[in-house]
């Protein structure tokens, strides 16, 4: 009997460090009873410091954490057991790590009052890669309730994880099942327990790289970890898992026990190929594009890309931009901190600098457009020529200028009106001679400037205008302060590329010498 319970302890101890998570027992005191291997590893602590001591005081103080006395002190003791619990902490050895607790209290076990199993599941990768692509994990499954006896613990040891657990003798045949493995692969106890594992559900479990694995490469070790198998399943579709394997000797009244954890990675392996996919294509993106493109540390604003069209158009190559900052490479942008730039950023998404000057390694002169754009590491800042469309605008401007000139230099008024009566455009003369402001003529329309008979001819002239293509007509301007002046109007309809009417332009000449 006490053989047994020797062996059953055993068993239970080799359950604890196959499991992937690290898993701690705590006695009725918190102090540490037992803890499996992953814990030692994952939180780089030894045996020595931590067995006997109090939970709070492993590694000087590091797990005395308020949402853990929370959990332990508070909320246990009115529970028997809690799934779950999301922690979040900075460890000294390892940084800051995002962790689930699952918790169980078990009565009268290891020759304890009260014995606390303790799981803790490390997500702070699963939490990264849920952000970027807004995808979720399930967390821990429910810590299956313990009973009294070392087998019965050690079963629920195997209930309590969250990976699907499954017990196989030397001859391959199923001896013990997780509540998680049924649940995940959608078989039946007594379809199972029994049976040789590459007979379950229909064969679905003759898996060549299983066979692998079981007959091939755990004869000569007596542990495995992270080996992968993706395998199409009738049930549940096609599956990417992790394996991890150990062997147990004589237990369970068994010469040979393997221990086979299963963690399904479908959607991390998904999210995994999405992300490189994506980092791919935004690399060809990168080094493609026609705009010069430099990736900037966020705390610093230090170059660590830049492509080669940036290099192309300022001169500086990868290797000379990396470390610097925008303002060492010739490009200034903003004369605040760059920590305050970041700030407008984080809050924008977006930041566009136009018709910005630069100047090249070679010392020649550049426009360019510069914006930032915020992405999840790094920033991103494009830089685009546009010393091409600047010296085009120059042009323009100057040409409107000249033309400006040339209509305000005219004695005869000069007027574009659109085909709703709305002043467009007019030269100087215009105002000169009615005494309207500019502001007061973008109000009016052309009768709003005739009286009498002169309202009609006026209205007759622009239909013919529109209807014809040009028109010729005499009338009596009259000026803001009534006086009544001979004019002959000549217009003309303007058309658009496609050649729909848009607008009507026309020449006033004073005839008051003809009269």
């Amino acid at each position: 009997m006490e053989k047994k319970l020797r062996q059953s302890l055993e068993f239970a101890e080799d359950i604890i460090n196959t499991v992937r998570e690290p898993l701690i027992v705590l006695d009725q005191d918190l102090r540490v009873v037992s803890a499996s291997r992953s814990f030692y590893k994952v939180f780089q602590v030894k045996p020595e410091e931590t067995v006997g001591q109090l939970i709070y005081d492993l590694g000087d103080k590091q797990w005395d954490i308020p949402k853990l006395r929370e959990l332990l002190e508070t909320i246990l003791p009115q529970k028997t057991s809690f799934v779950g619990y999301e922690v979040e902490h900075d460890f000294a050895t390892i940084g800051r790590r995002t962790m689930l607790l699952n918790a169980r209290q078990i009565e009268q076990a290891w020759g304890k009052e009260r014995i606390i199993l303790l799981a803790i599941e490390d997500i702070t990768e699963r939490k990264a890669i849920e952000t970027g692509l807004e995808t979720t994990r399930k967390e821990l499954e429910v810590v299956k309730k313990l009973a009294d006896a070392a087998h019965e613990f050690a079963e629920s040891v195997i209930n309590t994880v969250r990976e699907p657990l499954i017990s196989l003798d030397q001859d391959l045949r199923v001896v013990t099942v997780s509540r998680s493995f049924y649940d995940f692969f959608q078989v039946k106890p007594e379809d199972t327990v029994g049976q040789l594992i590459y007979d379950l559900g229909d064969k679905q479990w003759d898996i060549p790289k299983l066979r692998e694995l079981l007959e091939t490469i755990l004869p000569e070790k007596t542990s495995f970890d992270n080996y992968e198998v993706e395998h199409d399943f009738a049930t549940i579709g096609r599956r990417v898992m992790l394996l991890n394997a150990r062997q147990i000797k004589q237990v369970w009244g068994k010469e040979r026990i393997i221990l086979l954890a299963i963690e399904d990675i479908t959607e991390r392996s998904r999210l995994e190929d999405l992300l490189a996919e994506s980092e791919f294509r935004y690399r060809r993106l990168f080094e493609t594009a026609s705009d010069g493109i430099v990736l900037l540390e966020k705390k610093e604003g230090r170059v660590a890309h830049a492509n080669s069209a940036f290099e192309k158009m300022l001169g500086y190559s990868e290797a000379e931009c990396l470390g610097k900052n925008l303002s060492d490479i010739g490009v200034s942008i903003d004369t605040r901190h760059f920590s305050a730039t970041m700030g407008d950023l984080d809050r924008e998404g977006i930041l566009n600098y136009e018709d910005i000057f630069l100047q090249t390694r070679s010392g020649q002169g550049i426009y360019t457009d510069i914006y930032l754009v915020d992405r999840a590491i790094l920033a991103q800042c494009n830089i685009r020529d546009v010393t091409e469309r600047k010296l085009v605008q120059e042009t323009l401007k100057e040409e409107q200028l000249f033309i400006e000139n040339a209509l305000n230099s005219l004695q005869d008024v000069f007027f574009v009106f659109d085909l709703e009566g709305r002043f467009i455009r007019w030269n100087n003369p215009v105002s000169g001679v009615t005494g309207y402001t500019d502001g007061e003529i973008a109000q009016l329309t052309p009768v709003d400037l005739f009286r009498g008979d002169d309202i009609n001819r006026i209205a007759t002239a622009i239909e013919t205008a529109t209807t014809t293509g040009s028109v010729k007509v005499d009338a009596l301007f009259v000026t803001k302060e009534g006086k009544r002046i001979p004019y002959s109007f000549s217009a003309s309809l303007l058309r658009d590329a496609s050649g729909t009417p848009m607008a009507i332009c026309g020449l006033g000449r004073d005839i008051t010498e003809r009269m």
